[in-house]
């Protein structure tokens, strides 16, 4: 993933979607696999978003925020993206608690071409 990802930026841009942290061990650890030279991309994307989807570290705009990282990482890496599907899959994930890595990541694959 070429976007650099500060705590600090995942903060604010929650915040502005109405959220406060919660509890922050797994959005640390998801930062730290950010980076990691050996991932990819789509599987940094991964960690972020199972950080934010199912550990629930804000009080409120956890969709919306793992939505605004997404839209920025296909705007980024010049991607298109299949809003409807990466909705539906953004839903899934927090939904069913989805903790699987890969299992997230080719969800995001199939959304984000």
């Amino acid at each position: 993933m070429c976007m650099k990802i500060s705590k600090k930026d995942l903060l604010r841009i929650n915040h502005g979607f109405g959220g406060n942290l919660r509890s922050s061990s797994s959005i640390d650890y998801a930062i730290d696999k950010q980076i990691n030279k050996k991932l990819g991309s789509y599987k940094k994307l991964a960690y972020l978003f199972r950080a934010i989807l199912v550990d629930h570290p804000f009080s409120d705009g956890n969709k919306r925020t793992a939505a605004f990282f997404a839209l920025a990482f296909a705007e980024e890496n010049k991607k298109q993206v299949d809003r409807d599907l990466l909705l539906h899959h953004i839903i899934s994930i927090a939904k069913k608690n989805i903790i699987n890595i890969r299992q997230i990541e080719w969800r995001l694959k199939n959304a984000i071409r």
